[in-house]
């Protein structure tokens, strides 16, 4: 079997499933992205990943990154509300021992 013939047979077959013309490039394009999104697979999982799909981990993280802005920096964001919450848990409790000392 050759590489145009392997080429051929998944084309062929993609577009028999979904109606959409596709490639094996964006067949596995496809797969690297849903794997990623779908925030499952730990890091040593995606570097075997890439690896597995001749690219290099930073190439992957580069170019199979198809979050929004917004879904990127969603862990910093929870990371700052639970600090700010545990933050303000501290100084109420604080707030609330100096107060029981007064009285």
């Amino acid at each position: 079997m050759t590489q145009d013939s392997v080429y051929q047979i998944v084309s062929r077959n993609c577009y028999k499933i979904t109606g959409k013309r596709t490639n094996p490039h964006l067949l596995r394009d496809m797969i690297v992205t849903h794997v990623k999104e779908a925030g499952t697979a730990s890091e040593q999982e995606l570097e075997a990943l890439a690896l597995y799909m001749g690219h290099s981990v930073a190439m992957q993280r580069q170019s199979y990154d198809r979050r929004t802005l917004k879904k990127k920096v969603a862990p910093a964001v929870d990371l700052l509300q639970s600090v700010n919450t545990a933050s303000q848990a501290d100084t109420q409790q604080q707030v609330s021992s100096e107060g029981d000392e007064l009285r």
